[in-house]
C-alpha cells in the first residue's frame, strides 16, 4: 500500500518549563488516543492531547530516556540510551515494574560488536508490533539497526541493518551519516515509520522485504523541523505526529493514500 503524500496540518508548542517539558524525546499514542512523550532532563513521562496540551505527568527515577511505547498489556516501555536497556512502567503511577538490558537477552552476540562501552549512538527508539508480538528497538547510528525482541523481553529475534542496501539514502548525506531518531509501527499497513533528524526525512520500511518503500522530507509550510526525536500515528493511521526536542514542538501531518 503506497502513500500518495504527507500533508502538513499544524505545529504547536508543547514546551512547559514549569512542568519540566523542555526537550521531548520519543512519542507514542495510547489505546484511548492520547499522546505520550518523555523528557530525560526532568525524568518525567508526559501525557498530551493531540493539540499538545499536557494532561498529566509521571515522575520516573531514570535518566537517558529516549523512545516510548506501550506493550500488549498496556504497560509503558521506554529505552534508556545510556544503560542500553528497556524500562517498564505502570502508566497510572509511573512506578517502575521491570527493566531489561539488551546485553542480557538471548541472541545479543549477533549485535554485541555494534555496541561499544562508550557508544553514544545507542538505543534511540522503541515501538510495539502486536501482529508479531515483538518490541522493535531502533539503534541511532554507527550502524543504524532495527532490533526485534520478543514481547517478554527475553530474546533478540531479528536484526536489520538500516543501510543503503535497504534504501536508507539521502541526496545530501553519505549512507553512514544518516541517523535514526524515532520509530512507530503502522498496524493498518504493517509497516514501520522511521524518522531521521539529520536527513530531515521519514522513511517507510517494510520488514517483510527488508526495504524502504517510500521516504518523505519534512515539509511543514516553510518551517524547519529541527531535531525530530519521535514519531507516532493515530489509531487509524490517518495522521502522523512528529515531536521535536530542540524547539519542543509537535507537528501533525495528514496521510493521503
Amino acid at each position: 500500500m503506497s502513500i500518495a503524500s504527507l500533508q502538513f496540518e499544524t505545529f504547536c508548542s508543547i514546551k512547559n518549563k514549569a512542568l519540566g517539558l523542555r526537550e521531548p524525546s520519543g512519542l507514542t499514542i495510547d489505546p484511548e488516543g492520547t499522546l505520550w512523550t518523555v523528557c530525560d532532563q526532568s525524568r518525567k513521562l508526559f501525557q498530551l492531547d493531540t493539540n499538545g496540551q499536557i494532561l498529566s505527568t509521571r515522575e520516573v527515577d531514570n535518566k537517558g530516556l529516549e523512545g516510548i511505547t506501550f506493550d500488549s498489556r498496556g504497560h509503558i516501555l521506554v529505552v534508556d540510551e545510556d544503560a542500553g536497556k528497556i524500562l517498564k512502567y505502570d502508566p497510572a503511577t509511573g512506578k517502575e515494574i521491570a527493566d531489561r538490558r539488551l546485553k542480557d537477552m538471548q541472541g545479543f552476540a549477533a549485535v554485541s560488536l555494534c555496541f561499544g562501552e562508550s557508544d553514544n549512538n545507542g538505543l534511540e527508539g522503541i515501538t510495539h508490533d502486536p501482529v508479531r508480538s515483538e518490541i522493535l528497538l531502533l539503534k541511532e547510528a554507527d550502524p543504524g539497526l532495527l532490533i526485534a525482541v520478543s514481547d517478554d523481553l527475553q530474546r533478540i529475534v531479528t536484526v536489520d541493518h538500516l543501510d543503503k542496501s535497504r534504501g536508507f539514502v539521502d541526496e545530501e548525506l553519505d549512507a553512514e551519516a544518516i541517523d535514526f531518531s524515532g520509530i512507530c509501527y503502522d498496524r493498518v499497513r504493517d509497516l514501520c515509520w522511521i524518522v531521521s533528524d539529520q536527513a530531515g526525512q521519514v522513511f517507510i520500511y517494510d520488514r517483510h522485504n527488508g526495504r524502504v518503500t517510500q521516504r518523505f522530507p519534512f515539509e511543514a509550510a516553510g518551517k524547519t523541523i529541527r531535531k525530530a526525536e519521535g514519531v507516532t500515528l493515530d489509531r487509524e493511521s490517518k495522521y502522523l505526529y512528529i515531536v521535536c526536542d530542540q524547539d519542543a514542538e509537535l507537528a501533525r501531518f495528514r496521510i493521503v493514500d
